[in-house]
């Protein structure tokens, strides 16, 4: 059991007793081991991989039949802020926690994301100091690239992720979004898939 993903799920006061039973199950499973130097703060993003033969034994300890168990997970996201990914292979991503319930941050521009850069790169914990655009080699081709720096590194640091040919010859964001989930899951609590790279890509933090 995840002590940090735990004390999350406690702190957002959720009054149906379902929900909150069942976001308590997914707690036990979730891998938030955290900050080594801060022990006591809570990962911005945590998260749990289930397969659907899994989804018996969770929905027992919720008190729950896995259909009903089922149900609940894919209405998490009308209770609470976060990503339920439901995939045709029996895979279930879920991510969840603080950086999806705190009060966002003022809204950047909005990027263009036809061309040129840098732009910001929103994940929290790579957001200050990583961007990522359009560049182009000598003969005229047009590519993208990223510079990933953690913010614990510091502004004047060098990136600890590069992605740029010859490594990687990326031409869409959706690419973009795939190779910068493999390069950065060393360094997450939780492999963050494609699909949700790709909205700290493009999508500005909302105010509310």
């Amino acid at each position: 059991m995840s002590r940090h993903a735990t004390a999350y799920v406690n702190s957002l006061g959720i009054t149906d007793a379902t929900v909150r039973t069942v976001l308590q199950v997914l707690a036990e499973r979730t891998d938030a081991p955290g900050d080594p130097r801060r022990p006591d703060d809570i990962p911005d993003i945590m998260g749990v991989h289930l397969q659907n033969s899994d989804l018996p034994a969770l929905a027992v300890r919720a008190g729950l039949d896995p259909e009903e168990f089922r149900e609940q997970l894919r209405a998490l996201k009308q209770h609470v802020k976060m990503d339920v990914l439901e995939h045709s292979d029996g895979l279930w991503e879920i991510v969840y926690g603080p950086s999806y319930t705190r009060p966002p941050k003022p809204r950047p521009a909005e990027p263009d994301l036809t061309r040129g850069g840098p732009h910001p790169f929103w994940l929290p914990g790579w957001e200050k100091y990583s961007t990522w655009g359009y560049e182009q080699d000598p003969s005229g081709h047009q590519h993208l690239y990223a510079q990933l720096i953690p913010n614990q590194d510091g502004p004047d640091a060098e990136p600890r992720i590069w992605i740029t040919p010859p490594g990687h010859t990326v031409q869409t964001v959706d690419e973009l979004a795939e190779v910068i989930a493999e390069s950065i899951a060393p360094y997450e609590p939780v492999r963050m898939p494609g699909v949700l790279i790709k909205r700290w890509l493009t999508r500005p933090p909302l105010t509310g």
